[in-house]
């Protein structure tokens, strides 16, 4: 009598002894020289500089993209607003101004 796991990879060679098609296996080597190429790269930024650098940079990255995306929200809103005052739909408070 057979066992299930001998009857698996004898009906397709292509599975291992867990379940696994290893056809799916990437064999391709170029993913893993970009994968570490990434890396080299992703590591050579912060090459030489102190826990406290790095975090004081990642700090100030995350600033600027809050910033960003605070000022591209402002203007969605502004933009809105000029529509709806060129449609006479939004009333300008005293000294608003729509554009930045």
């Amino acid at each position: 009598m057979t066992s299930n796991n001998e009857k698996m990879t004898s009906n397709n060679e292509n599975i291992d002894e867990f379940g696994r098609d290893l056809s799916l296996k990437p064999t391709n080597q170029s993913l893993n020289s970009k994968a570490a190429s990434e890396f080299c790269t992703y590591v050579s930024r912060f090459k030489g500089m102190s826990w406290a650098d790095i975090d004081d940079m990642v700090e100030e990255e995350e600033e600027q993209a809050r910033i960003n995306a605070e000022r591209e929200e402002l203007r969605k809103i502004l933009a809105e607003r000029k529509e709806l005052l060129k449609k006479g739909l939004y009333d300008l408070e005293e000294g608003e101004e729509l554009d930045l």
